[in-house]
C-alpha cells in the first residue's frame, strides 16, 4: 500500500456502533413523553438518530408543541438514558473486537459521539473500554453537531492525521452525512437504519462480523486512489 494512500485513523460513532443503545434511547424518549401523557412514534427515531442532545430535544419540543425549555428537557432525557445505561447497556456484537484489532495495529482510534460527555464517559466506563481510544469527542465539545462535519474534522486535527486518511464508522444518516461532509471515507452499519437510508456511505454492511481491518484499509486506499486519478484528469 502506498505511503500516501494508507489508513491512519478509524473514527467510531458510539450509539448504535460501539454500544447497543438505540433501543434504550427510544425507551428513554417513550418514558419522557409518557410523563406528559404523549405517545412516542417510532418514526421519530429516523429523524432524531445521530443528532446531538439539544437538536434532538428541540425537534421533540417542536413536534409535540411542548411549552418547556430545551435545557430542562435535555437534562431530564439524559437522566432517563443514564439510568437505562446503568441497567441494560451492552456493546454491539463484534464491535469491540474490531476496535481492538485497529488499536493493536497501531492505527489511531477515535470516538466521535453526538451524545453529551457525561453519557459518553458513563458508557465507556461501564464497558471498561475508555483506554481503547486515542481520542474521545462528544457532541457538546464542538460548535455544530452532525450532520455538520465539525466533530470529525476536529477529531482528525487532534489526532494529527489528514481527513483523507480517516475512515468513519456510522449507523445513522446524519452521521454518514457528517463524515462525507468532512471528506472522509465512511463505512455504515445497517443495524439502526436501512441500507437505502445509508446509501451515501462508501460501503454499507449488515453487521460487524462482515468487517475486518483489511476491509477498512482497502476502502481508504481505493477512495484515495480514485480521488488522485480524478485530480490528474
Amino acid at each position: 500500500m502506498a505511503e500516501n494512500s494508507k489508513l491512519e485513523a478509524v473514527l467510531f460513532d458510539m450509539d448504535g456502533v460501539i454500544i447497543d443503545s438505540e433501543p434504550l434511547w427510544s425507551k428513554a424518549e417513550q418514558q419522557l413523553l409518557a410523563r406528559r401523557n404523549l405517545r412516542y412514534s417510532p418514526q421519530l427515531k429516523t429523524v432524531m438518530m445521530g443528532l446531538d442532545s439539544s437538536e434532538a430535544v428541540g425537534f421533540l419540543i417542536k413536534h409535540y408543541d411542548l411549552k418547556e425549555s430545551v435545557g430542562d428537557v435535555v437534562e431530564e432525557r439524559n437522566q432517563l438514558i443514564a439510568g437505562l445505561f446503568r441497567e441494560f447497556l451492552r456493546p454491539m456484537p463484534h464491535a469491540l473486537q474490531l476496535v481492538r484489532s485497529v488499536h493493536a495495529a497501531e492505527i489511531k482510534t477515535g470516538l466521535a459521539s453526538s451524545s453529551p460527555k457525561e453519557l459518553v464517559d458513563l458508557a465507556l466506563g461501564r464497558l471498561n473500554i475508555t483506554g481503547l481510544f486515542d481520542l474521545i469527542l462528544s457532541g457538546d465539545q464542538v460548535a455544530r453537531g452532525k450532520p455538520a462535519p465539525d466533530i470529525y474534522l476536529t477529531a482528525a486535527r487532534k489526532l494529527g492525521v489528514s481527513h483523507e486518511s480517516c475512515l468513519v464508522i456510522e449507523d445513522a444518516p446524519h452521521g454518514v452525512a457528517a463524515a462525507k461532509a468532512a471528506g472522509m471515507c465512511c463505512l455504515a452499519i445497517s443495524t439502526s437504519a436501512s441500507e437505502p437510508e445509508l446509501a451515501a456511505a462508501d460501503r454499507v454492511v449488515g453487521d460487524f462480523d462482515q468487517v475486518d481491518l483489511a476491509l477498512l484499509q482497502d476502502l481508504v486506499q481505493h477512495r484515495i486512489q480514485r480521488s488522485q486519478s480524478t485530480q490528474k484528469k
